[in-house]
């Protein structure tokens, strides 16, 4: 069976969000710090996507590692609005979840620069 071409996922946010190619900016997700009101959109919408794909119950507890790293695949800053959009990505298509500006930071880094 022939592979189909799949957009990058930047691509289909830019396209998504009507926005131009410079005002999404692809951060490591190790830089990112959600805050209390952030980590419950990630949880909510983790069990939600669970629950379409694999028939997770929706009321079932879902472990905050696992929520946060079914979102980690693409994360990205949202220049023109401050917020955040982390995306799981699946075999025939990515799911991406907006997080509002004030639910987010740049993690303050405690090592040495050299």
């Amino acid at each position: 069976m022939p592979e189909t071409y799949r957009q990058p996922v930047r691509e289909q946010v830019l396209e998504a969000l009507g926005q131009a190619q410079d005002s999404l900016h692809e951060l490591d997700y190790e830089d990112v710090a959600l805050s209390a009101a952030g980590l419950a959109l990630v949880r909510r919408a983790a069990a939600t996507v669970l629950h379409r794909i694999s028939g997770m119950a929706a009321g079932e507890d879902l472990p905050l590692s696992r929520a946060l790293a079914l979102f980690l695949d693409h994360v990205f800053w949202n220049e023109a609005t401050g917020g955040l959009i982390l995306c799981a990505d699946f075999s025939e298509k990515s799911v991406c979840l907006p997080i509002p500006a004030e639910c987010w930071g740049i993690r303050p880094h405690t090592g040495h620069v050299q």
